[in-house]
Parts: C-alpha cells; structure tokens; sequence
C-alpha cells in the first residue's frame, strides 16, 4: 500500500508540475503578445517627466520623475514581469524632479546605457545615481545631436540638441536650456515614412525651442517645462502644430504648473490637451496608428 500511495504522489506531482509549466508558458506568450506593440507612455509620477517608448522587450526611458518608489510602480504596468532589464535610459538633465526616480530604478533594473548631458549636479541623490552607475558597470555617454535608437520595426528616438561642438549654442549657460531633447518617431514597418512624431524636449525654454530644427509633422509634443511660462510659445506652437500636447505635471504641486496662460494657449491652437495630474498614465499604442489611452 505504502509503494501505491508513493507511487501516487509521484503521479500527481508530475501532473501539478506539468500545469504549472504550461501555465507558466501561456503568462509568457500572453505578456510577449501584450506588450509586442509599440508604446510611448507619459507616466504619472508626480512633478516632474518619466516617458517609456518601447516595444516587446527593449525599452528606452527618458527621465525617472522624481519618486523612486512612484516610477517602479508605474513602469512595471508596461514592462513584462520577467523582463528586469532597460536597455537605454536618458536623463534630459541633472534636476531632481527628472533624475531622483532613477536612483531606485537602477538600483531594480539591469541598464544598459545610460546617457546624460555630462552636466553634473552637487546633490546628494545626483552623486548617487553616478556611483550606482558605475558600480554596475553601465555604459554611460553623452548624448548630442545624431544620437539614435531603432527598434525592429524601425520605430526610433533620435536626439536633436544638444548641438555638437561648433553649431550654434551646443551648451547653454542656463542647466534647463541644456536638456536632451529628441523626436521619437512612429513608423509601421522598417523603411516607411513615420506617422507619429513626438517631440520630448525636457525644460527648455522658448529661446532654445525656436532654435531646433523642428516643422510641422511633429503630432505630439510634450509641453516643456511642465507648462511653465518659460516654453511653448505662440512661435513654437506656429512652427511644430501638434495634434495633441502633453502637460507632465503633479496634482496641486507649489509651481502651478501648467500655467494658465500656457494652458489657454494651446487650447487655443486647437491642440487636444492630455495632463497627467488629472488623467494619470498617457499611452500611445501603435500599430498602423496610434490610439491614445488614459488612466482616468
């Protein structure tokens, strides 16, 4: 009796390890399935810019956000369970409420090439983020303009400014003026014309906006500087002509932000309005075309 009972137990522990497996590799295929599409995400984490392009497993992050604890929560929502590694994260420049999140994320995540400004910041949390960096050995540069990611289907981010050395203002004296600020482009299969450009340009302000080499086939621009009067002017707005604009920014945060004169601006160009302190998470899921989903 004792040998049919083990005999038994034998059995059904194959059976269980056999569920197991094939529920295991069904989660897998639905969550490669799920997040196979490519994505732009203007998460809600507070005061302050975190934007995930991606698509299946390789994701570029521009800016953590302030709040390490707030970025992992909501990364993890378009990120695969299993998939622990970033493989490019920007930081548009050193100020906190755009690097202090990416402490916590390095720290969760396996990054694989970070690029910055090479402008340093004397903070405590900016100091940490670099010591992390280089204790994991992550590849770290410095991006300017040329500076390019594709993803297989040809979709991309390409940085616009900073200027390379000798073009006109490659380093501004103010730290806003020297952010990142690059076009990620939509496109439905490896060759085609895009059909989707955002615009992420960090904090710059309107004198360094107007500088960039930007028409009017940009459809998504993410208002800079949060909706501060410093950016998005009548001019940049005339030039560029989005379809939709994002405002990055926390529920009642001390700067006001968005502004209101910026706010009725845009609304009066005619541009859809997204703000991630009443709506949370922005996403942009593209296939043929992008469709846009909110949290609220």
């Amino acid at each position: 009796m004792d040998m049919l009972y083990f005999r038994r137990f034998v059995l059904y522990c194959f059976i269980l390890m056999g569920l197991f497996v094939i529920v295991t590799i069904g989660v897998v295929a639905y969550e490669r399935e799920r997040f196979s599409d490519t994505r732009v995400v203007f998460l809600d984490v507070g005061q302050g810019d975190a934007i995930l392009f991606s698509e299946g497993s390789y994701q570029v992050l521009i800016d953590g956000g302030p709040d390490g604890r707030k970025l992992l929560e909501e990364i993890g929502r378009y990120i695969p369970f299993w998939d622990r590694r970033i493989e490019v994260v920007v930081a548009t420049h050193p100020d906190g409420d755009h690097i202090d999140g990416l402490v916590d994320l390095v720290q969760n995540y396996t990054v694989e090439r970070f690029f910055a400004t090479g402008i340093e910041k004397d903070t405590s949390v900016y100091t940490a983020l670099m010591r992390n960096l280089r204790n994991r050995d992550v590849e770290i540069g410095s991006a300017e303009r040329g500076l390019q990611f594709t993803f297989p289907s040809g979709s991309s981010y390409e940085v616009i400014y900073p200027f390379v050395k000798g073009d006109e203002n490659f380093l501004a004296a103010e730290p806003n003026n020297t952010s990142i600020s690059g076009i990620i482009s939509i496109r439905a299969e490896e060759g085609s014309d895009p059909h989707e450009k955002f615009f992420i340009g960090g904090d710059l302000h309107a004198e360094i906006e107007d500088l960039l080499p930007l028409d009017d086939s940009i459809t998504v621009l993410k208002a800079g500087h949060h909706g501060s009067g410093t950016s998005t002017s009548q001019k940049f707005l005339n030039t560029i002509s989005p379809r939709d604009v994002i405002f990055s920014v926390g529920r009642n945060n001390r700067y006001n932000h968005p502004k209101n004169t910026v706010v009725d601006r845009v609304r009066n160009f005619g541009s859809t309005i997204y703000r991630t302190d009443q709506q949370g998470n922005i996403q942009y899921l593209c296939d043929n075309s992008c469709h846009v989903f909110t949290a609220h």
